[in-house]
């Protein structure tokens, strides 16, 4: 996963994390993104991360929660690196993904596949380009949904990538939040370019979406902020909601389908790549 922003002419810090076990990574990458850290690239041993050296201050990382959890050990190393051009390393690490056999995300200055699916997103600092596991796992399940005439709505939209298809594959109403504003604004920009006229977004939590009923809710974020959001998930469900989530490891599958059979959802079955997993459910 990589997440990126447009250059600055300013000198740069790397911050090298090990983290173990390695599903602390998503976590620490959604705290960083609040602290002024502008790209992230994840490695075997953990995460990159990238911030402006006028941006960090030694006592940043008092911020960041996850640095003194007992679940997980983290070290790290900062060094000084020179000048870049943030886009064009963009460019060099985003190809195209192909996601089944009629669907490609791409960036926008590929050329357009002849794919039906021809989804073009710019990442910029959100989460959702078709990369990662969990979001290919996502996209899988909308290929394979019947989202005609569907009222649908993404939690933690990201790009908005994910309501991007929704519209694509016919829902007649997606409503995109998200409490990161970088990842509002790229999701409006990403409407844009993919032409999306019935995709409502917001920069707010799911409390907003309540007294509204949904014919699908998606979310793909962190295991912690998908829990949070549970309850508020049964009370935007009718009795015909399907509930599509990933951004949680296969090991924990059993647990989400337990607590989430207490707010009124049935499991149905799940989808899994590199112990990552989706999951779908039906609102009893």
């Amino acid at each position: 996963m990589q997440l990126f922003k447009q250059q600055m002419d300013e000198l740069y810090l790397t911050v090298t994390f090990n983290v173990r076990p390695v599903s602390g990574v998503e976590i620490l990458i959604a705290e960083l993104s609040y602290l002024g850290f502008e790209m992230f690239e994840e490695n075997e041993s953990g995460l990159i991360a990238y911030i402006k050296d006028s941006d960090f201050s030694e006592n940043l990382f008092d911020k960041v929660r996850i640095l003194s959890s007992k679940e997980f050990k983290i070290d790290y190393k900062i060094s000084k690196v020179q000048n870049r051009n943030w886009n064009e390393k963009w460019e060099k690490n985003f190809d195209p993904v192909e996601i089944g056999q009629n669907c490609t995300i791409r960036a926008p200055f590929h050329n357009p596949s002849k794919k039906e699916y021809d989804i073009i997103i710019k990442p910029e600092m959100s989460f959702g380009t078709g990369h990662h596991a969990t979001t290919q796992l996502m996209i899988e399940y909308l290929l394979e949904q019947n989202l005609e005439d569907k009222t649908i709505c993404d939690i933690g939209c990201g790009t908005g990538i994910l309501s991007i298809i929704s519209e694509k594959r016919g829902a007649k109403l997606v409503d995109a939040i998200d409490i990161n504003i970088n990842c509002y604004h790229n999701t409006l920009e990403n409407i844009k370019r993919n032409n999306c006229c019935k995709i409502k977004t917001t920069h707010s939590s799911s409390d907003t979406l309540i007294g509204n009923l949904y014919d699908m809710i998606l979310s793909n974020i962190t295991l912690n902020n998908l829990k949070n959001n549970f309850e508020n998930f049964n009370k935007i469900s009718n009795n015909k909601t399907t509930l599509i989530l990933s951004g949680f490891y296969e090991n924990d599958l059993e647990n989400v389908s337990e607590v989430l059979d207490n707010y009124g959802f049935i499991f149905s079955d799940y989808k899994s790549r590199n112990n990552w997993v989706a999951s779908r459910y039906y609102h009893k």
